[in-house]
């Protein structure tokens, strides 16, 4: 049949009324025609390439819960993902979650007081740390690939781990006593701790890598009383893949996100300005001649002991200064010196870090979900899900998935074995009828997608086999799962709960751009719903962001630099 389409300002092209739903056509032909087809295995590793792969290394799969999240009615996509998790089979893979901040502490279950005083102050991040420290201290064997996934805080406490394996390595399941000597090491930023936690590593733990990072919206703070941990936001040498799924609108104070760690947009780039502290601390530096301290991933000379004693971070062309130190600096510092000294004794293990950030629409909890009850059909949390578990094909982290829960969270399984297949840009939308399905609430529910696949050995026979148009319904292609899932609204909690306001009237440090929009200034300011600014020469954004734009239905409030050009990430 030829295809009509009909195209509409700003929108994809319609496709005609005479024209089925869109169904992917491998299938089509697995359900029309079954015993000729490619039949799914019931679990699926996630490579490029599955053919012909023998002897694949054992996985490890972390995955640890925001603050206060738990298995329950609406769940986080940290959950979401551990349900798509293979288990049960530890010579291929194992698996841990661990329940959000606020949740539990060593002694169980926590509530009432205990449970609000850890979701505010971060009481309990150690014990969350160590506790997954732990479970790889018991589980880890010589070429396993770890791989870390958090949401929220458990995001923060993801990246304070891959901190803690790098700093201080991973000591033998036999030497559980040493656990809190190692955290009190990593813990310890100041000159003598770093020296303590090399002589520790070197002693008593092996060297282990990170080989994927993937996280939704990391704070930049644990608590309410903010508290930063070595190695928790600079990049470290020993992780090989970063993924990140980021909020555009949130805009809560004690939500700013925690990208991987950003240089100063003016250090490399002469046609933008750097960063300006005009807070209170900022103007004392600058009075006082004391001046941060120079990046020593750019200055071999500061590596080696060997700096002049000045810093280019001088304000408005005025005179250099001679560099002091200051304490806010030192742990940046610090980690700096660490790495170039675990460098200049292992060069041989050290590697640049694959680096990829993407920006959702949404608030926090619709990038990390459980912001809407687990039984409504269409979410946004549902985009950024789908895209990390792309990302883990992508970049062959060997992860093993049930195909039947990843066909019910709306990918396109078809896609993803034998050899994964990168998703493109739509050029159509849904059809009519099935934009008619959506909207009277009648589209089949997820659910129902695995049991029309070919997935498992061929007696695994489809029953009630439907027509072709009814799968059509039922089938809908992932680039309409997404489409759809992208007009659901944003869940802003300083509109749900006024309560967050309480701390949009306190004073903190801001990023604000300046007047002539060309640069950053820090200054302390009340936050008053602010959105969050992005400093990104060239920011990535999914590509339904891009579409809600181009239809009219979405506008970016993140404040943006001038002239910065988005990235369309498929």
């Amino acid at each position: 049949m030829e295809r009509k389409v009909s195209r509409r300002t700003g929108s994809y092209p319609i496709q005609d009324t005479d024209f089925f739903p869109h169904v992917d056509s491998r299938a089509q032909q697995t359900i029309a025609d079954d015993n000729k087809s490619l039949r799914l295995p019931r679990t699926l590793r996630a490579l490029n390439n599955s053919r012909n792969i023998t002897n694949h290394p054992r996985t490890l799969v972390i995955c640890l819960d925001g603050t206060g999240d738990q298995f329950d009615n609406d769940n986080s996509n940290i959950v979401n993902f551990v349900s798509c998790l293979k288990k049960h089979s530890p010579s291929e893979q194992v698996t841990y979650y661990q329940s959000g901040i606020g949740t539990y502490d060593k002694g169980g279950l926590k509530n009432g007081i205990g449970a609000a005083m850890d979701m505010a102050v971060g009481s309990g991040l150690g014990i969350h740390i160590k506790d997954a420290y732990n479970f790889l201290m018991q589980n880890y064997r010589d070429g396993d690939k770890i791989c870390l996934f958090g949401f929220s805080r458990g995001a923060y406490t993801v990246r304070c781990l891959a901190g803690m394996l790098h700093k201080v390595g991973l000591l033998p399941a036999s030497n559980v006593s040493q656990l809190n000597f190692a955290y009190n090491f990593y813990k310890n930023d100041t000159e003598d701790g770093r020296e303590l936690a090399a002589g520790f590593k070197r002693t008593f733990c092996t060297h282990v890598e990170v080989y994927f990072v993937g996280i939704w919206d990391c704070v930049a703070s644990v608590g309410f009383i903010p508290r930063r941990l070595p190695f928790s936001k600079s990049p470290t040498n020993s992780i090989r893949h970063f993924r990140h799924a980021m909020a555009l609108d949130e805009h809560r104070a004690k939500f700013k996100v925690c990208q991987w760690q950003q240089e100063n947009p003016g250090e490399h780039n002469p046609k933008r300005r750097g960063t300006v502290d005009f807070t209170p601390t900022g103007r004392l530096r600058r009075r006082f001649g004391v001046q941060k301290t120079p990046n020593m991933a750019t200055n071999p000379q500061a590596i080696n002991g060997k700096s002049n004693g000045y810093t280019n971070g001088h304000i408005n062309g005025s005179e250099k200064r001679p560099t002091t130190q200051h304490s806010s600096d030192s742990q940046d510092s610090l980690e700096r010196k660490f790495v170039a000294q675990d460098k200049a004794r292992h060069r041989n293990r050290f590697f640049e870090t694959d680096v990829l950030e993407c920006w959702f629409m949404g608030c926090h909890a619709d990038v990390g979900g459980g912001a809407v009850a687990n039984e409504n059909r269409h979410k946004l949390s549902h985009i950024p899900l789908r895209w990390m578990m792309r990302q883990c094909f992508e970049c062959d982290t060997g992860i093993l998935f049930n195909t039947s829960r990843l066909a019910e969270h709306g990918l396109d399984v078809q896609t993803l074995w034998p050899v994964y297949q990168k998703p493109t840009r739509p050029i159509a939308g849904p059809a009519p009828s099935v934009m008619a399905k959506y909207e009277t609430n009648s589209l089949e529910p997820l659910y129902r997608r695995a049991a029309f696949l070919p997935i498992g050995p061929e007696e695994d026979q489809i029953k009630d086999q439907p027509s072709l148009e009814r799968l059509g319904y039922v089938l809908l292609s992932e680039a309409n799962e997404d489409y759809f899932d992208a007009l659901e609204k944003c869940n802003d909690m300083l509109r749900i709960a006024k309560v967050w306001w309480i701390l949009e009237v306190w004073p903190i440090k801001l990023r604000i751009l300046n007047k002539s929009g060309d640069g950053w200034e820090k200054r302390v300011r009340l936050n008053l719903g602010r959105h969050r600014g992005i400093r990104d020469d060239s920011p990535s954004m999914h590509w339904t962001v891009q579409h809600a734009i181009d239809e009219g239905r979405y506008t970016l409030k993140t404040r943006c630099e001038k002239g910065v050009c988005w990235t369309e990430i498929i």
